[in-house]
């Protein structure tokens, strides 16, 4: 997995921001879950979805990136 202290607080925002403009929602890594989470609809609700990678729903840097090349604007 990419060492997520490399990346700026900037390229973070511009990431959530271009999430956010597709109707996704880009989360930081934490103790919970140390990769980054991308995840669209409420919780548990039929429009509910979640980004996966290779290690499941904990992405990459690089996979994030690539999810939100590939999603269509929201």
């Amino acid at each position: 997995m990419s060492d997520v202290s490399d990346v700026s607080d900037e390229e973070f925002a511009r990431l959530r921001t271009l999430a956010e403009r597709k109707g996704w929602t880009l989360e930081a890594p934490t103790a919970r879950h140390p990769g980054y989470l991308l995840t669209s609809g409420k919780p548990g609700g039929k429009d509910a979805r979640i980004a996966f990678g290779a290690n499941g729903p904990v992405l990459t840097l690089a996979e994030v990136q690539q999810w939100l090349e590939d999603l269509p604007e929201g």
